[in-house]
């Protein structure tokens, strides 16, 4: 049974992400902590624990000085952050501290659920990164999820309320972005940075 330490101050965030993976992993056994101290203390418990993610900004202490201790002390613990406001000096400091996963509060929880899978079966997963190495707008990421979901230029362009030619140039963008040549590719491509 895989086993993961969540660490985030917020009371009612832990036991709510608690309650919610619980009920959708039911095979995953979830431990939580409030403070960095806390994580230590049932780290140090003889716990195996396969995952550790915390928020950065925890009482008392910092979430990449815990991430690092964690690092030193259980080197085989895979370790991330789950933080609301991510960027790329924080994805580049969670890869810097050896970190698999930089993950953001904003996603919803079936997304959170998508991200642990992942990362329990040995792949990383970085928000952070897969937004700011595209750099695609919120527009044109809503064009790759209605293309997604197999609407045409036509129909997209009607869900947008914007004109098919506007739609035609999101594409070409989105080509160049995202270096590829067709929708199929784009698509598949936006799975894969799980911009969609």
């Amino acid at each position: 049974m895989p086993r993961l330490l969540f660490v985030d101050d917020h009371p009612l965030y832990g036991a709510g992400v608690r309650l919610t993976l619980e009920a959708a992993l039911p095979e995953l056994e979830i431990l939580l902590a409030r403070t960095g101290a806390e994580a230590i203390t049932l780290l140090s418990s003889g716990l195996d624990v396969d995952l550790v993610l915390t928020d950065l900004r925890l009482e008392g202490s910092n979430g990449f000085e815990l991430l690092e201790r964690i690092g030193r002390l259980w080197p085989m613990v895979a370790r991330g952050i789950l933080c609301a406001d991510l960027t790329a000096e924080i994805a580049r400091g969670a890869r810097a501290v050896g970190c698999v996963a930089c993950l953001s509060k904003a996603r919803d929880m079936d997304g959170l659920v998508e991200a642990l899978d992942a990362l329990f079966n040995g792949d990383e997963v970085f928000d952070a990164e897969a937004e700011l190495s595209i750099g695609l707008s919120k527009r044109r990421q809503m064009v790759l999820a209605f293309a997604a979901r197999g609407l045409s230029n036509k129909e997209i362009a009607r869900q947008l309320g914007i004109t098919e030619r506007t739609v035609k140039d999101h594409w070409s963008c989105i080509f160049a972005q995202m270096d590829v040549s067709n929708r199929a590719e784009a698509v598949s491509r936006a799975h894969e940075l799980r911009l969609i």
